[in-house]
C-alpha cells in the first residue's frame, strides 16, 4: 500500500493540471490517503487476480490505480466526465502501462459481466426523487454488472442531517436500508468519513454475495 501510495502522490502532485484539480482528487497528494481508499486496498489484496473489476464514476483514476496495482488482469472503470475520464487514462498509462481500463462513458445500460462492482466516492443520484428510487437505482448499477459476487460500495449516511442540495436527503442510507436492498448477503461497514470532522458522513458498505 505505502509503494502505490507514493507512487499517486508523486504523479498527482507534479502532472495533474491544475484546471483538473478537485478538492476530493487534492486528497491523493496528502501523506495520508481517504479511508475508503485504504479500505478497497484492503479488501480487494486478498481477492483473486483472475476477478473482473468493474468500477463505477472512477474520477481521475486513484481508486483504479489499486486494481492495476494489484494486477488484476480485467478492468473497466467507467467515467462520464470527459476531462476527468482523459486524466484518469492518462495516469493509468503512464504508472502501469495499461491502456484497456479506463471507459469514457456512462455506465452501461445493457448487461456487462463483473465478479466485482466498485462504486465509492460519488453518488450518481441523477433525477433520483426518493429513497426508493436511489435504492432502486443502486439496484440497477449492480443487476447491469452482473450481480457480483463483491460489491464495494460507498454512500452518505444517514446520522449526517445537515441541509446539503448536492447529497439531498433521499440519499442518505443507513445499514438497514442495504441489508434490506441485499437480503442474501454477508455485509460489513465502516466509516470513511465524519461530519463536522469532515464535510459529511459516509460509511463504506462491503456487500458479499453468499455462498
Amino acid at each position: 500500500m505505502e509503494e502505490l501510495h507514493e507512487l499517486l502522490v508523486n504523479y498527482n502532485s507534479y502532472n495533474i493540471k491544475e484546471k483538473y484539480q478537485r478538492s476530493w482528487s487534492k486528497q491523493f497528494c496528502e501523506p495520508t490517503f481517504p479511508i475508503y481508499w485504504k479500505k478497497v486496498f484492503e479488501i480487494l489484496q486478498n481477492e483473486n487476480r483472475e476477478q473482473r473489476v468493474v468500477e463505477i464514476g472512477c474520477g481521475q483514476g486513484d481508486v483504479t490505480s489499486i486494481f492495476c496495482h494489484l494486477d488484476f488482469k480485467n478492468i473497466k472503470a467507467f467515467e462520464r466526465d470527459t476531462d476527468m475520464a482523459e486524466v484518469a487514462k492518462e495516469k493509468i498509462a503512464t504508472l502501469f502501462s495499461r491502456n484497456d481500463v479506463i471507459v469514457s462513458a456512462e455506465f452501461p445500460q445493457s448487461p456487462i459481466v463483473s465478479d466485482i462492482l466498485v462504486l465509492v466516492n460519488c453518488a450518481y443520484d441523477d433525477g433520483v426523487k426518493t429513497k426508493e428510487e436511489y435504492l432502486r437505482k443502486l439496484q440497477g448499477f449492480y443487476d447491469i454488472a452482473g450481480t457480483p459476487a463483491l460489491f464495494i460500495l460507498e454512500v452518505i449516511d444517514s446520522s449526517y442531517t445537515i441541509e446539503d442540495e448536492n447529497f439531498p436527503c433521499q440519499i442518505r442510507l443507513d445499514s438497514k436500508d442495504i441489508e434490506r436492498l441485499f437480503p442474501n448477503a454477508d455485509i460489513g461497514s465502516w466509516e470513511t468519513y465524519r461530519y463536522p470532522q469532515n464535510k459529511r458522513t459516509k460509511r463504506l458498505y462491503i456487500i458479499r454475495k453468499k455462498q
